[in-house]
């Protein structure tokens, strides 16, 4: 994992694990590395695992069990709005861009339903 000096290291962390439960990286319920294994890994201060951790905790993403380790959320309503989050926000955006050029939103549908039908446009 490659950090960027835009926002926090822990923020970015919680993003990748976020990135990693929507796609399936991470299931339901596995277990995640321990706060050590994972600053060992990433080259990050183990304070900075830690309040990653406390976040996800705290958002119901992770769940501690003291002493057992740290485990995606089995819990399919956090995990389908965290689904449905990120895939609000990725059509925002992406309308937000579409629009940014200029396009009536006719066409930039048109072209949307093309590529959902076909896969690119003619």
């Amino acid at each position: 994992m490659e950090f960027h000096t835009r926002e926090p290291v822990y923020t970015q962390i919680i993003e990748d694990f976020r990135i990693k439960i929507i796609n399936g990286t991470y299931a339901p319920g596995q277990e995640i590395p321990s706060r050590r294994e994972l600053a060992k890994q990433l080259g990050v201060n183990p304070n900075t695992i830690q309040r990653a951790y406390r976040e996800m905790e705290d958002t119901h993403l992770v769940v501690t069990h003291r002493g057992q380790g740290s485990y995606v959320t089995s819990d399919w309503t956090v995990i389908e709005a965290l689904r449905q989050e990120a895939l609000d926000t990725a059509v925002r955006r992406s309308i937000e861009l579409l629009r940014s050029f200029g396009q009536p939103d006719e066409k930039i549908l048109k072209l949307i339903h093309t590529y959902m039908k076909q896969g690119e446009p003619q």
